[in-house]
């Protein structure tokens, strides 16, 4: 099951003794231990909000070095960015980028604590035909319906 992180989450993915760890620890558990599993990046928004948490550098080059890590062409995130954006332009709709990398690359999943977020998220007309709107990881119960290979995607736009 590959899954796109919310950028704000990546304390609560990587760090113990972040609040919400445990919530997320099965999601790390799955990341590490099961084959074809990945984390999905992509795109100049969000590889520059990633680039914000230095401190979790090493866990990222080691996530690299098992091909944990999946990176969508930024050109095609950019450009479903642009089109998302036409089409919402809520006040409160901040986070076209992680749509963008959702319909960019196909991914099933998308792991979040931000509630706030849900609603455009989950809506359909922010998504081709080709890609639903993604099922929402944030919790532990989430994991054992999401934590299986049914989730695990065929990416589109890798590099």
């Amino acid at each position: 099951m590959c899954f796109v992180l919310d950028v704000n989450c990546v304390p609560t993915l990587f760090d113990p003794k972040s609040d919400g760890h445990n919530e997320f620890a099965p999601l790390l558990g799955w990341l590490f231990d099961h084959p074809n599993t990945c984390l999905v990046v992509g795109g100049e928004k969000y590889l520059k909000e990633l680039g914000f948490f230095k401190k979790y550098l090493s866990i990222f080059a080691e996530l690299r070095r098992l091909n944990k890590i999946t990176k969508i062409c930024s050109v095609a995130v950019d450009f479903e960015t642009q089109r998302i954006k036409a089409k919402n332009k809520h006040q409160d709709f901040d986070d076209e980028h992680l749509v963008a990398l959702l319909c960019a690359s196909g991914c099933l999943v998308f792991a979040s604590k931000d509630k706030r977020a849900d609603k455009f998220i989950k809506m359909k007309s922010l998504y081709t035909k080709a890609h639903t709107p993604p099922k929402i990881y944030r919790n532990e119960r989430h994991g054992k319906k999401l934590l299986c290979d049914q989730n695990i995607a065929t990416l589109k736009n890798t590099i």
